[in-house]
Formats: structure tokens, C-alpha cells, sequence
């Protein structure tokens, strides 16, 4: 779910970051929660209201960074790595396997 942002000014909804709303001018000096009221920076609210907790996301729904910096996304396991490597050894087996019965029949004439 991605938050927005509206202008308490004309309701219009402004992009994160603006310092100005693009509709009716008015400066922004903070962003306002809703529902407690409690002004801070955008940043601030990017894992809902630090004090109320509005719209705050469950844990298991946030993104999770994986060891090379990455979001992840939760979802269904992946298989391990370990399986790829032994169907790609059965793979390079059958190949090969395959190769040596057409080469004993003489299949590459």
C-alpha cells in the first residue's frame, strides 16, 4: 500500500516530498497525521504514524532486504539452491549418457 499525501489546504493530493502544494501554493512545514494530529518530517511516516500508528503495515507484510541489499517481498519459499545444483548434475548425466549411446551406435555419421 502505497501512502499519499493530500494538502490540508485545497484536499489536493501532492507528491511526497513537496514543499509547496502544486494546486493552491500553500507551503508545507510538516506533514500531519489524520487521526492523532501528530506533525513531523514525510519520513517520519513512511511505516505509518510514529504515535498512533495509523496506517501502519503488519511485519510480515514490509519488504524484507536480503544479504545483497535487496527488497524481498514475502511469498512462497523458493526452492534451495542445493536442488538446482543436483538437477543440473542429473541434467549434465543425461546429456551425457545420451552422447555416448549415439556415439557407440555410430549416430554422428
Amino acid at each position: 500500500m502505497k501512502l499519499r499525501y493530500f494538502c490540508d489546504g485545497c484536499g489536493k493530493e501532492v507528491p511526497r516530498n513537496s514543499k509547496r502544494c502544486p494546486s493552491c501554493g500553500k507551503f508545507f512545514a510538516a506533514v500531519e497525521c489524520p487521526s492523532c494530529g501528530y506533525r513531523g518530517e514525510a519520513g517520519d511516516f513512511d511505516a505509518g504514524c510514529p504515535r498512533c500508528g495509523y496506517l501502519k503495515l503488519p511485519e510480515s507484510s514490509l519488504p524484507k532486504i536480503n544479504r545483497f541489499g535487496l527488497k524481498t517481498t514475502p511469498g512462497p519459499a523458493s526452492p534451495p539452491a542445493a536442488l538446482f545444483r543436483i538437477l543440473g548434475i542429473v541434467l549434465a548425466l543425461l546429456l551425457a549418457g545420451f552422447l555416448a549411446i549415439l556415439l557407440l551406435r555410430g549416430g554422428f555419421r
